[in-house]
């Protein structure tokens, strides 16, 4: 049985197509002309291909799982999209865009905030496998940081080839005044929350409370670690409910340090894990210990909290996540040096995520 491959250099990459008879059944003759009639397909199928890669991080160290991917489709000719053809990346980053029909098209990947486009020519019917992966781009996404002392989210970021602008928060007004300019606080797409904040900020917490709220309101994404659930707590009230009293800032911190074996809820963690339950380590004692959430918020990781003054509590949110327009994560766990594989595959999935 004879077999051909063609390469076809568009943009960038490299695309390697094997047409395929369109039931998949194998290799198409290529002795034979095809022409796109549809007589004698009762699918209406011929003509058409899909399209086979893989997306992968924007450090191109590692392959992002549930990213969009998709065509858009002027079927009228009129210069304006008339249907979409669309999937989502698996556990290991691939994606196949099926029913694609022939001439040039421009697939498009988003995850988060983050995207990538790129051009692909599809000039036969069968399976258009792109020979390289294409990584998300960060491109106009804007990042803040707060700062904190005990968490270093920004060393995380670096890694994964993000680009940031820091705000001191651990000295100082400078984060203050950030969070009481809203024109400034727009400027970004998403700002994370350091554990370790310092607390003077809590003079202005009902302003700041509103103005994050808003932010996210307006599509902004937040994300805070342990300590700084307060900025979670301004912002939305009423979403979780933490240990003892809420409405004093520190009383939740009662967590044992330690590891927890956690239940991993989320579908796109578990994929990214290979497995529903993480090992997670709490390297500094007091920690924030939730103790539920509503039912509008998701809850993506669970676990049994030990509190440092004995005994503990069971089925606790240790990571949720709240969709207000944009999107507000906390977790109880950060970015410390005795971070395990799982929190790290973990955190990766949320920074993208948002």
């Amino acid at each position: 049985m004879r077999s051909l491959l063609l390469v076809f250099a568009v943009g960038c990459s490299d695309y390697a197509f094997i047409p395929k008879e369109p039931d998949g059944s194998g290799p198409i003759d290529t002795g034979t002309s095809r022409t796109d009639t549809g007589e004698g397909d009762p699918d209406g199928d011929a003509g058409l291909a899909s399209i086979r890669g893989r997306v992968c991080d924007l450090a191109g160290e590692g392959y992002v799982v549930g990213a969009r991917v998709w065509v858009e489709l002027d079927d009228t000719g009129d210069g304006l999209p008339d249907r979409t053809i669309e999937s989502v990346t698996d556990a290991d980053g691939y994606f196949t865009l099926d029913g694609v029909p022939m001439g040039n098209h421009t697939v498009r990947v988003q995850k988060g905030s983050f995207t990538t486009s790129f051009e692909v020519l599809v000039s036969a019917p069968g399976t258009l496998e792109l020979a390289e992966e294409e990584c998300l781009q960060q491109e106009d996404v804007r990042i803040a940081v707060v700062t904190g002392e005990y968490d270093h989210i920004q060393s995380f970021l670096g890694r994964m080839g993000l680009e940031y602008t820091a705000y001191n928060g651990v000295t100082g007004s400078q984060y203050i005044d950030f969070l009481t300019d809203p024109d400034e606080m727009a400027e970004y797409d998403i700002i994370f929350f350091n554990c370790g904040v310092a607390d003077t900020w809590l003079t202005r917490k009902n302003e700041i409370g509103t103005n994050i709220r808003d932010y996210v309101a307006n599509g902004g994404s937040i994300y805070a670690s342990d300590w700084a659930y307060y900025f979670f707590e301004a912002a939305f009230p009423d979403e979780v409910d933490f240990y003892e009293d809420d409405l004093v800032y520190g009383s939740a911190f009662v967590g044992l340090d330690g590891g927890v074996v956690a239940d991993v809820l989320d579908p796109n963690m578990i994929a990214i894990l290979g497995t529903n339950q993480a090992d997670l380590r709490y390297d500094l004692a007091a920690w924030v210990v939730p103790v539920s959430a509503r039912s509008t918020v998701s809850t993506m990781v669970r676990g049994t909290a030990r509190l440092y003054y004995g005994g503990q509590v069971a089925g606790v949110p240790l990571a949720v996540r709240l969709e207000r327009g944009g999107t507000a994560i906390y977790t109880t766990f950060h970015n410390e040096q005795q971070i395990t594989l799982h929190m790290e595959e973990l955190l990766e999935e949320i920074i993208l995520s948002l």
